[in-house]
């Protein structure tokens, strides 16, 4: 006689309290013949317990590189959508594209570069142009559209009703997420704030009045909560009058809760005054599961979109680089060991001196301005050349020629003129 085992079908809660069937857990019980729902309580949440545990330690584990494979997989190279692009004004033309009917961000990227009076550049696009674009992109979402405010590298969101109107938001928001995963450059220019509003939802995040960016506003909020007196207190309270009304503050302000008063307004101002424009930010980010991403693995994407305090360096440059040589013991070999040395001497004098950055070097020849997350495909190759005295660089490949000089002050003078005089495409 088959003895039968007693199984268990758990039912757990999830994170919003809703009650799921669906564990690994439960499926591998499944496997036996006859399903028992267990009554007791304390058993059900010792389960769901250990496999919450589990999946915590699992998502610590999953690596960014892993992530980010995820994410790229979305892309479906077999269709593809057109930005035509002017450089003066790449998010009129980025707009339009994401406004068609037919445009997706799954679909491959293809940008065209116009000149001013509307002539194609001719440029194929193998990888050099979009991460161009994306650029550019980038730094107008950033600093020129009007949807972000605050210190450079640590943006939060601020109201502009002709971008709500515009979808300017989810535009935003759908350009980032494609950026990253189409292999572009990281938009690493969110507040902590914002990125944590991102994970939590702005209902679960506490606000400081340092967070307001705007000056006069946070000074009003700053009275309330550095009022000593009462009679400070009134005169703070009357300089804020406007603020407090629209922030639907009703409750009598004193001495006991100015505290909590400064805070509830520096968090309506920061987050609330701003939750539409967020909600449909948020959305864009949606595209390609690059917000799924987010809210799943916080600790490890948090450096796709808040800027790391490390800066770009020489050697981060110079590692980039495989080095393609003549054959070895020849006299050009010989010259090209030189030349590679007065390579490293110019990075490491970009990242000191501002004649031209690390970054104008990088932008010269991959097209982006901070290292992607997971690195250049093709990597990066550094190769010698005898028929120029300036740099050639093919953005699409990832090629650096460099030419071969006598003496370094000339090579040096002769890279800084080539890349100060490039259109942002390099020279291909």
């Amino acid at each position: 006689m088959q003895s039968k085992i007693p199984t268990f079908s758990i039912k757990r809660k999830s994170t919003s309290g809703n009650i799921s069937s669906s564990t690994s857990y439960s499926t591998y019980l499944d496997l036996f013949e006859e399903e028992y729902l267990s009554d007791d309580h304390d058993l059900q949440e010792a389960i769901s317990r250990s496999l919450d545990s589990s999946a915590s330690e699992s998502d610590l584990k999953m690596t960014l590189e892993r992530i980010m494979e995820q994410i790229a997989s979305r892309v479906n190279n077999n269709s593809t959508i057109r930005f035509n692009i002017v450089r003066r004004n790449v998010w009129d033309g980025a707009s339009r594209a994401m406004g068609r009917s037919n445009f997706s961000p799954e679909k491959k990227v293809d940008v065209k570069f116009t000149d001013d009076y509307g002539i194609s550049e001719g440029a194929v696009d193998n990888g050099g142009p979009t991460r161009e674009f994306f650029r550019l992109c980038l730094h107008e979402i950033k600093d020129k559209i009007g949807i972000f405010e605050g210190p450079p590298n640590a943006k939060v969101l601020t109201c502009n009703s002709k971008a709500m109107r515009d979808n300017g938001y989810f535009y935003a928001g759908q350009i980032m997420a494609m950026s990253i995963a189409h292999g572009g450059q990281s938009p690493c220019f969110l507040s902590e704030l914002l990125y944590e509003c991102l994970i939590k939802g702005p209902d679960n995040v506490m606000v400081k009045t340092e967070h307001i960016t705007e000056e006069e506003t946070r000074s009003q909020v700053q009275s309330i909560l550095w009022a000593e007196t009462e009679s400070q207190l009134q005169d703070a309270v009357a300089q804020a009058a406007c603020l407090i009304s629209l922030a639907g503050h009703n409750v009598r302000i004193t001495l006991e809760n100015k505290k909590d008063t400064a805070l509830d307004l520096a968090h309506w101002y920061v987050l609330q005054r701003t939750r539409a424009p967020f909600e449909r930010f948020r959305d864009g980010l949606k595209s390609l599961g690059v917000l799924d991403a987010l809210q799943r693995y916080p600790l490890q994407t948090k450096c796709l979109f808040v800027k790391a305090e490390k800066g770009l360096t020489a050697t981060d440059v110079e590692n980039l680089f495989q080095i393609i040589y003549s054959e070895r013991g020849s006299n050009a070999f010989q010259e090209e060991c030189r030349i590679l040395a007065f390579w490293q001497d110019y990075l490491q004098d970009a990242e000191i001196e501002n004649d031209v950055s690390l970054e104008d070097i990088l932008v010269f020849f991959t097209g982006c301005d901070s290292i992607p997350a997971l690195g250049f495909s093709p990597k990066p190759s550094l190769e010698f050349i005898t028929h120029s005295r300036f740099p050639v660089a093919n953005t699409c490949e990832n090629i650096l020629r460099i030419p071969v000089h006598a003496v370094y002050t000339d090579f040096r003078c002769d890279m800084n003129f080539a890349i100060r005089n490039s259109p942002g495409f390099g020279r291909a």
